[in-house]
């Protein structure tokens, strides 16, 4: 399954119309109320193809006559600007070209999963899905933390991991320790890779979507400070770990 996305995939980097908040839109207000993270700029949303083909075109331009340049299977995680206020032409940019908005899903339109925090955990359980996210203090003495001069500014490298998300140069306080799923009673390894290089975590801007018909699910958060806020969803289709496509606000 490929994954494609105006934002960054895995490793790498207003007046509002009539019934704009949805349960995401809520959680980034509250988010942004709470800290100094007021967003710079419109917020995208995140996305999977669903189409009675099975899959979607990719035109080369914003047309239905456009040249198709490829597809994207249906349950394919994508992240765009579908506000008409910021994007009225109805279509999404993804790698290689443009899909239109009517083939695809707002993964917050999935069933919410509803979670508890408890002391340094969120947890969220139902019948189908159990998710546990963990974080933890950020202990500078058990990491190798160097810097790489790039010309106005110094670049963060913390592990040996380049770090964009969420740091604004100071001391982070903290960042995730894991992330636990198991899905209809089994468990399903959420690779470290997958967010060890995330940091500034808040609990109360993420959330859990549960996609039934496909035993899809994706977690999704809104963390960081200031200019360095971010919005992360993780895909997890059945048994197995997808993706993440990072979006910065």
């Amino acid at each position: 399954m490929t994954v494609q996305a105006f934002g960054i995939i895995e490793k790498k980097l207003v007046s509002l119309p009539k019934n704009y908040f949805t349960m995401k839109h809520l959680l980034i207000l509250f988010f942004l109320l709470t800290t100094n993270a007021f967003a710079q700029g419109p917020l995208g949303d995140y996305a999977v193809v669903k189409d009675k083909d099975g899959y979607v075109n990719i035109r080369a331009k914003e047309n239905v006559k456009s040249k198709i340049v490829g597809t994207l299977p249906n349950n394919t995680l994508v992240y765009g600007f579908f506000d008409k206020e910021f994007n009225p032409t109805n279509w999404i940019e993804v790698d290689k070209g443009y899909v239109h908005q009517s083939r695809l899903k707002k993964i917050f339109d999935f069933r919410a999963i509803e979670g508890k925090v408890q002391g340094n955990s969120v947890v969220y359980d139902d019948k189908d899905v159990k998710v546990t996210i963990t974080k933890q203090k950020f202990d500078k003495t058990k990491h190798k933390i160097t810097k790489k001069g790039q010309g106005s500014y110094e670049q963060l490298i913390i592990d040996g991991k380049e770090i964009i998300y969420g740091w604004d140069g100071s001391l982070a306080q903290d960042h995730y320790k894991s992330i636990t799923v198991t899905m209809k009673g089994k468990n399903v390894p959420i690779p470290k890779s997958a967010y060890d290089d995330l940091y500034e975590i808040s609990y109360f801007s993420s959330s859990i979507y549960y996609d039934e018909e496909a035993e899809a699910l994706y977690i999704y958060a809104v963390n960081g400070e200031a200019g360095l806020a971010y919005q992360v969803c993780w895909q997890i289709v059945k048994d197995k770990y997808i993706t993440r496509i990072i979006g910065q606000l």
